[in-house]
């Protein structure tokens, strides 16, 4: 193992947890916010948009940058079972954002199941980063 290993194990565990915890906080109490705060689904969904633009102003950069983190480890330590279940899942979760905006643009809410494969997913993301990491 490299003396940069365990920083980038460190730095993948950090990065998973600050994407997941957006996600949670956008899912948990942005949205419902939106619905109270705005009875009128046109202005809701305008709303919603306006905010996933900024959202995505830091998440994009922030799963690259994760990417990028579980892709060093996989080249520094090489990829165990964990870690390249980790980026298969890290992938799959990119796959699910881009069906869910995809979704979000043809129509006013993209249906909860979506939602609910990338929640799971990401809890997923959680344990295989920490397993990567140990």
């Amino acid at each position: 193992m490299t003396p940069f290993a365990p920083l980038l194990a460190a730095l993948n565990v950090l990065l998973v947890g600050i994407w997941v915890g957006m996600y949670l906080f956008t899912t948990y109490v942005v949205s419902p916010a939106f619905t109270e705060l705005f009875p009128d689904a046109a202005t809701r969904t305008a709303n919603r948009r306006l905010v996933g633009r900024y959202y995505a102003r830091v998440n994009g950069p922030l799963t690259l940058l994760l990417l990028a983190t579980v892709v060093a480890l996989g080249v520094k330590q090489g990829f165990d079972v964990a870690l390249l279940a980790e980026l298969v899942l890290l992938l799959g979760i990119g796959g699910l954002v881009a069906l869910h905006v995809r979704w979000g643009q043809a129509q006013a809410r993209p249906p909860a199941w979506i939602t609910n494969l990338t929640l799971a997913a990401s809890a997923l993301l959680c344990a295989f980063a920490m397993v990567a990491s140990a």
